[in-house]
């Protein structure tokens, strides 16, 4: 074997010596990099659990909470919600001095916090479900005036109060987006079945009380419900007898009347691109032509009608000025000539001769 293929064989067993080792090395660098980015999170995963005790039934307004409708779950430590509980053993009592009931519904898997029961051995009221510094007040309504039984408590709703006087009917919005706390006796706010009722209680400021007292006594009161999500307030106007006789139509209706007009005259439109124009369009648009040219005729000889009497007004503005020549009078053409003849006189026609004319000869 010559000696240069010697050399080459061992030349390439280093090299490819060389590639080995280097890309070992790679390869433990990239692990130990991996290793080191999921190795954290693998112990974040593996953070201290937390029991929390939620709700293993749907719970109801004035339920009392039982075993059998709790049970506990693990949650991170770290994301514990304020006002939850951490055992059921907190919640549940044998004692009916200890027993806790629920002031808002909750649902399956969702967690049981300090805001939705009550203090241990305390009754489910109504005056538990109050926000602090508010007051319940009740009206009196009927089928009509409670929007036909679809009011619920957790709606809100807008009072409106109609009276009258001398000069005729008239109604104001008493109070805009009061919450429903409860229809005659129930306070339920899971209940999804509309009935007639015959009171109606509110969640309202003392002022907003004492407003709905006095117009308890002096008028109707009616309730308009408003969208479970809407929390705009309005500025609005006394409404009377008067404004009954100015008819208006629904702002829905006049969109969608608009909106069909817009999509008739969007396909008419693509209708003519397509198909190109029919021929009452083209009988239209040779009228159209026609009528231009016509109003265009019509307005150049008006311009010119206007530039004559513009020309002949300039023309009789200006002063008219008179040529008075001076001739001598015209020379007569004949001369009376008188001869007396026996005392008597005699007169006669002679040709005149001027004196510059040349003679003529005889």
């Amino acid at each position: 074997m010559r000696a240069t293929t010697v050399v080459s064989l061992l030349l390439a067993l280093v090299l490819a010596g060389l590639a080995t080792f280097t890309a070992q090395i790679w390869l433990n660098t990239e692990r130990a990099q991996i290793l080191s980015e999921v190795l954290p999170a693998s112990e974040e995963e593996q953070e201290p659990q937390q029991k929390i005790v939620v709700a293993r039934t749907v719970l109801q307004f004035g339920q009392r909470l039982t075993r059998d409708k709790l049970q506990e779950i693990d949650w991170a430590a770290k994301d514990l919600p304020n006002g939850a509980f951490t055992s059921i053993d907190q919640l549940v009592s044998d004692s009916e001095e200890h027993a806790r009931f629920v002031v808002s519904s909750m649902e399956v898997g969702e967690p049981v916090f300090v805001s939705k029961i009550t203090e241990p051995g305390q009754r489910a009221k109504l005056s538990t479900a109050l926000t602090p510094g508010m007051k319940a007040i009740s009206i009196r309504v009927n089928d009509v005036l409670g929007v036909a039984g679809f009011v619920l408590p957790g709606d809100r709703v807008d009072i409106m109060l109609t009276r009258s006087q001398s000069s005729g009917s008239y109604v104001d919005v008493l109070l805009q987006g009061v919450k429903v706390l409860a229809i005659d006796q129930i306070a339920d706010d899971r209940k999804d079945k509309p009935s007639v009722v015959r009171t109606v209680t509110f969640e309202v400021s003392t002022e907003e009380a004492q407003k709905l007292a006095l117009a308890a006594n002096v008028g109707t009161m009616s309730l308009a419900l408003r969208n479970i999500g809407s929390s705009e307030t309005e500025t609005l106007q006394r409404v009377t007898t008067l404004d009954l006789v100015d008819p208006q139509v629904a702002e829905e209706l006049r969109l969608q009347k608009e909106k069909a007009a817009a999509e008739e005259a969007a396909l008419a439109a693509a209708e003519m691109l397509e198909t190109g124009p029919t021929d009452t369009e083209l009988m239209r648009q040779e009228v159209e032509t026609l009528l231009k040219g016509f109003m265009s005729d019509i307005s150049g000889r008006l311009n010119e009608v206007e530039t004559s009497i513009d020309q002949a007004n300039t023309v009789n503005s200006e002063p008219v000025r008179t040529v008075v020549a001076s001739s001598p009078p015209p020379k007569p053409v004949k001369a009376n000539v008188g001869v007396i003849r026996a005392g008597k006189r005699s007169n006669y026609l002679v040709p005149r001769v001027d004196p510059a004319a040349p003679a003529t000869a005889e």
